[in-house]
């Protein structure tokens, strides 16, 4: 799931596995910009709650995410 960043002016794929593109981007962004951009990182993570979800739970969570994917790929649209 993508997102959109900077008021719209950047979009990153994920932060948790940058593509190679979103790694570019974020590389090419100014001094100011990349404050601004680890500041709304930041910011973003003190507004997210705290799971109850073990790592196991969220592991087995994907998996069968990805199992539905494999058995029908318009599931992944």
């Amino acid at each position: 799931m993508s997102k959109k960043y900077l008021n719209g002016k950047i979009t990153i794929t994920s932060l948790a596995t940058p593509t190679e593109e979103d790694i570019a981007v974020i590389r090419n962004l100014s001094d100011d910009d990349y404050l601004r951009f680890q500041e709304e990182i930041r910011q973003e993570r003190q507004e997210s709650p705290i799971s109850d979800n073990s790592v196991d739970d969220v592991f087995q969570s994907a998996l069968q995410k990805a199992k539905l994917i494999q058995k029908n790929q318009e599931y992944a649209l």
